[in-house]
């Protein structure tokens, strides 16, 4: 399934469309279409891709891909396709699809129902974090910089590593407040930052090594592509930030 990000980049995309034409394409793929006034265009696409369901969404998808031709022919003037196209291909690249020629390529066999990036930011506006909204800004800037013309890949992974380090020393924050709490940190420090985690318990020996991993792999020149498109490697790097985000906050929680 698509992300949020992604679904407000196709209804952007849509919008370049004639409504009528959209009303059709709603209605042959089983997605309420009486909301799609000329005047409120935008929205009552929205509104429609985010009630349907992900089967008829990803149907959609798939034809807008296989169709691009004749949905270009329709716009004018024809850069303002282009730009909506391309920001709509870099979207679902981040959520582990490319478009290959007319057809729409998964590229991550590990896709759930919901993109890790959705929960994530949902379960950090719920979280107690102090700094959850810078967090969540860096995800978004990490994506911002990702979909960027041209697209900047060391700026992705660096705010993706950001929005890692900002929330593990928070969780360290909050850990060194309570009584029983044993040893100290320097924040600025990657390493003394998870080795606390590690001896107040909040993460495995295992966990620890995994998020030094990540971090060592999200640090710039560490993540260069052997034989694998860079758009791959930094959404792979990016992955590993956010997954371990999630990992950390959902367990201190």
């Amino acid at each position: 399934m698509i992300g949020s990000r992604t679904l407000h980049s196709l209804a952007q995309f849509l919008e370049l469309q004639p409504a009528q034409n959209t009303t059709v394409l709603f209605g042959k793929h089983g997605i309420n279409h009486t909301s799609l006034h000329p005047s409120q265009l935008l929205i009552g696409i929205l509104n429609g891709l985010q009630s349907g369901s992900s089967e008829a969404v990803m149907r959609i998808l798939a034809e807008v891909i296989a169709t691009a031709g004749d949905l270009r022919s329709r716009v004018n003037p024809k850069y303002r396709f282009d730009e909506r196209e391309q920001d709509l291909k870099q979207c679902l690249v981040l959520d582990g699809y490319r478009v290959d020629g007319k057809a729409l390529v998964q590229t991550d066999p590990s896709l759930s129902d919901t993109p890790v990036e959705d929960d994530l930011i949902a379960a950090l506006r719920a979280c107690g974090a102090p700094r959850r909204e810078e967090i969540i800004t860096k995800i978004n800037d990490s994506a911002a910089a990702f979909r960027a013309t041209p697209p900047d890949y060391n700026a992705a992974l660096t705010n993706a590593r950001v929005a890692l380090e900002t929330l593990a020393v928070d969780v360290a924050r909050d850990i060194a407040a309570r009584p029983n709490s044993q040893g100290t940190y320097s924040p600025a420090k990657w390493g003394e930052v998870i080795a606390y985690l590690r001896i107040n318990g909040e993460i495995t020996v295992e966990g620890e090594k995994g998020l030094a991993g990540v971090f060592g792999f999200l640090s710039p020149g560490a993540h260069r592509p052997v034989g694998i498109p860079e758009d791959q490697m930094t959404r792979l790097g990016r992955s590993f930030a956010l997954n371990m985000c999630w990992f950390l906050l959902k367990n201190h929680v």
